[in-house]
């Protein structure tokens, strides 16, 4: 490998404002002639236009659950993970579920790469909260707790359509006994805060045994 791409395979992900700044000396219509010859020979890779991991960092980080995470945050800002992949990934649903889901003030959109499907739905600054901040590599990264994970993914899938509580439950079918009491009273919050009948009346429901059991 030219040392140029090593240098770069050490980076999490990299803009061409950041190529700039490692070549100087190269004009911009060289720079990117250059970037296009490293995407037609797999050197590199694009996350979404403008953002690029070397392959070799990929190779390095594929399995890594924090780096996609990280990821998720970088490439919609501001935004943070939750919904589905929290569910899933906590063992609240047992369904396999790969795409990283988050949420953010932004208008819903995704972005597909090698690293898979990245979705991102949208929500009111109201809402836009319960959320913790990790670190990875230095840098912030914010995850939605357990309970909130929970009310963004029936907000965003339910809160406009017309199912009843009890339709809800028995669809989903979560695995109630990862959620603490303290997750149980945090997500009641969240369905008032967003005064929404249904899921203030899911709220009520969810955690009955009576619909783990049935």
């Amino acid at each position: 490998m030219v040392e140029e791409l090593k240098n770069l395979s050490f980076l999490p992900y990299f803009k061409f404002s950041q190529l700039r700044v490692l070549f100087p000396d190269i004009k911009n219509a060289s720079l990117r002639q250059k970037v296009s010859r490293w995407l037609k020979k797999g050197d590199i890779f694009e996350l979404k236009k403008g953002f690029y991991v070397a392959s070799k960092h990929y190779e390095r980080y594929i399995s890594d659950y924090n780096y996609r995470v990280y990821l998720a945050n970088i490439l919609c800002h501001p935004s943070y993970v939750s919904g589905a992949y929290i569910l899933q990934k906590e063992g609240a649903v047992m369904e396999a579920i790969y795409p990283i889901t988050s949420i953010t003030t932004k208008s819903t959109r995704n972005y597909s790469n090698k690293l898979g499907d990245f979705l991102y739905f949208s929500i009111s600054e109201q809402l836009y909260t319960g959320y913790k901040k990790d670190f990875y590599i230095n840098e912030p990264v914010y995850i939605a707790t357990l309970a909130k994970a929970l009310f963004d993914y029936l907000y965003i899938k339910y809160s406009k359509m017309r199912f009843s509580a009890n339709d809800i439950l028995v669809r989903e079918r979560f695995n109630v006994e990862v959620f603490t009491g303290k997750d149980k009273n945090e997500f009641k919050h969240y369905c008032k805060l967003s005064n929404n009948k249904l899921l203030i009346e899911v709220s009520k429901k969810v955690f009955l045994r009576k619909y783990q059991n049935e």
